[in-house]
């Protein structure tokens, strides 16, 4: 890839993993989650529970220059 490409990935990543500061869980960890970006499409990662991964999922997004978002949590109760 690019330079220019995973530049741009690096700032969809940066401002993905900024947005989950804003996931509005009593007790949600947002350093759970993690986030990988390649050529605009997001990979999420993490230990989280249904309620979290729907909200995570949700919020990223709404996340500027993001074309796709892959869920690949593992579900905890």
């Amino acid at each position: 890839s690019s330079l220019a490409s995973r530049s741009n990935d690096a700032l969809i990543t940066t401002a993905a993993k900024s947005s989950l500061l804003g996931v509005d869980i009593e007790g949600f960890d947002p350093t759970r989650v993690k986030i990988v970006t390649e050529a605009g499409t997001v990979y999420l990662m993490g230990l989280v529970t249904r309620e979290e991964a729907e909200k995570v999922s949700d919020q990223v997004r709404r996340t500027q220059g993001v074309r796709k978002v892959v869920r690949l949590f593992e579900l905890i109760d």
